[in-house]
Order: C-alpha cells, then sequence, then structure tokens
C-alpha cells in the first residue's frame, strides 16, 4: 500500500519546477511573532499625580476582596489632560514566602476627546495596609475600549511608579 505523499508527490513536481510552492513557504517567513500582533497608532504619554484614595473597602491588613477607588488628575506635555478614576481589587493573597498579591485594575481615562478604559491583572507587594505599586516598577494592562475619539480602542497601557509618588502611563493604540 503506497502513502499518500508517494501518490502526491509526482503530482507536485511540477509545480515545484515552476517556482509556485516558493512563495506560499516563503510567505510563512514574514509572520509577525504574535498572530494578533498590530502596528502601534498612536502612543500617548500621560503623568498621573499622586492619587487620591477615594473610598478603601475592607478590614485593615490586605485580604481577598478588597476594593480600592481612587481618582487622581492627568498631564499632557506639562499640560492638564482630564483625570483617572480607578478601581482596584485584591484578587489573590499568594501564601508562603512570597509577599505579593494579585490586584484587578480597572481604569478610566477621562480625556478631553473622550475617555478610555483598561483593564488587567497586576502584580504588587503585599502589607498591612494597600501599598501602592513598587517605585520604578511597571505592570502592563489592556486597553480594551473607549468613546469619543477612542471608539473602538485596544491596545496596552503601561503604568509606572515614579519616585515622587506620581505614575507614568504609556498607552498603545493598536492600528488594525
Amino acid at each position: 500500500m503506497k502513502s499518500c505523499f508517494t501518490r502526491i508527490l509526482p503530482l507536485l513536481k511540477p509545480i515545484a519546477a515552476a517556482g509556485l510552492l516558493t512563495v506560499p513557504l516563503a510567505s510563512l517567513a514574514v509572520l509577525p511573532v504574535s498572530p494578533w500582533a498590530a502596528d502601534v497608532r498612536k502612543t500617548i504619554t500621560l503623568i498621573q499625580e499622586v492619587p487620591v484614595v477615594i473610598h478603601d473597602e475592607g478590614q485593615a491588613g490586605s485580604a481577598n476582596g478588597d476594593i480600592t477607588f481612587f481618582k487622581s488628575n492627568l498631564k499632557k506635555g506639562g499640560q492638564a489632560f482630564g483625570t483617572l478614576s480607578g478601581r482596584i481589587a485584591t484578587h489573590d493573597i499568594v501564601d508562603g514566602e512570597a509577599d505579593y498579591e494579585i490586584r484587578v485594575r480597572q481604569l478610566v481615562f477621562n480625556l478631553p476627546s473622550g475617555q478610555m478604559i483598561a483593564m488587567g491583572t497586576s502584580t504588587y507587594e503585599t502589607g498591612p495596609d494597600f501599598i501602592p505599586l513598587g517605585v520604578g516598577a511597571s505592570t502592563t494592562i489592556a486597553i480594551i475600549g473607549g468613546t469619543g475619539d477612542y471608539f473602538g480602542a485596544k491596545g496596552d497601557l503601561t503604568t509606572t511608579r515614579k519616585t515622587d509618588g506620581t505614575y507614568r502611563h504609556v498607552i498603545r493604540l493598536a492600528g488594525n
């Protein structure tokens, strides 16, 4: 019994001789690293002033289910550029010698030409009470939508805490 390859191989010889197999095979070499990768259409860098905690719901110390709400002013290029409202919920406290917890972040950027929504999980140090992101530490979550000029926005948001208690947000919006 012949395999299917031995029956198909003679049929492929004329196609290979004509060079018709090289185009599909060569095109595989230029695929992006991720099939979901998109070109960055726009990058927005914002500075968040020191946040004001509006409500910290939960018991003293860190516990699963703790929720913190905050609000802060934003600047772009040194000028006022909207506000940021956020909700951070402690999702999982890692037991043992590891001293960190996973928090779900939901952020609403209220910008002059619409809102942009970001959401995802981030890792924070565990402590006796709510501990902000470590100085110099960065975390990235998804941009999942928006309104106005940001309708249908998708991309990612990288947040870095600075030594003065402010935060640097770099928003990369996808181009496709």
